[in-house]
């Protein structure tokens, strides 16, 4: 068994046998290995192209890209790949280490209370998060049930009680965060700063007086679009930030996770 692509000491996560990876795959670690990142990434989207998508894929792609000093591309990939494996220690700890490194980085937001809150959020998929709220309301459903037919001279019904009480309390909680999720799947999509910097504006033109400046690696919401009128000009996009902060930045300088 392999663990391929390390990037800070860090092993991929997903093992599996060399003889089932496929050939670009293997090319790709092999260049990785020589320090050759940038050939390395090029096989590693000649996957992408192929239609191949998995949290390994965008682990190693972005372990790549960091190496090759692409910092946005590789949070980038770390974001994609934390999608496909919200619980996966090395795809936090490498995207963790890769907004440290980036401008971007405001090391005050990283300990707030809201950026808990969205990692708890985020700890699970839409489909976990709506299991997880199905079994907490049957389980208390049930207890509830076990209670009013039980004979009250039963000894242990008061386990019961705190047990409905339990479980609705969990129901309840784990709803809240069903319905946070549902909220960020529906919302406006998230992106990522690709350019080393970009001026975000009050209006989609380049003589649009300055609002603020987006960093390489910063993540943002898209929450409009304009098309350019110029031919070959990349268009807009209505982008806002964490702290609600809106502007138009080229639609070059940043992608969508």
């Amino acid at each position: 068994m392999f663990l391929w692509i390390l990037v800070f000491g860090i092993g991929g996560f997903v093992p599996f046998a060399f003889a089932d990876v496929p050939p670009a795959f293997r090319e790709a670690a092999v260049l990785y290995d020589q320090g050759q990142f940038d050939q390395a990434v090029a096989r590693y989207e000649s996957l992408l192209a192929a239609g191949v998508r998995s949290a390994n894929l965008y682990f190693n792609l972005g372990n790549a890209h960091f190496k090759a000093g692409h910092v946005g591309r590789a949070i980038l990939n770390y974001e994609r790949a934390r999608q496909l494996a919200p619980r996966d220690s090395d795809v936090d700890g490498n995207l963790g280490f890769a907004v440290k490194q980036s401008k971007s980085f405001d090391a005050t937001a990283a300990g707030s209370w809201s950026v808990w809150l969205a990692d708890s959020r985020d700890s699970l998929t839409t489909d976990e998060w709506t299991w997880l709220t199905i079994t907490s309301y049957w389980l208390a459903l049930l207890s509830v049930i076990a209670l009013v037919w039980l004979p009250p001279a039963i000894e242990w019904r008061r386990w019961l009680r705190s047990a409905a009480i339990t479980f609705g309390a969990i129901a309840l909680l784990v709803s809240v965060g069903l319905g946070a999720r549902i909220a960020i799947e529906e919302g406006p999509p998230a992106a990522i700063t690709l350019a080393k910097e970009a001026v975000a504006r009050f209006a989609p033109m380049d003589d649009g007086a300055k609002h603020f400046t987006v960093y390489e690696g910063q993540k943002l919401w898209i929450i409009g679009e304009r098309p350019s009128r110029m031919q070959g000009v990349s268009g807009w996009l209505e982008v806002e930030r964490a702290d609600g902060q809106r502007g138009w930045v080229p639609a070059d300088a940043i992608e969508k996770i």
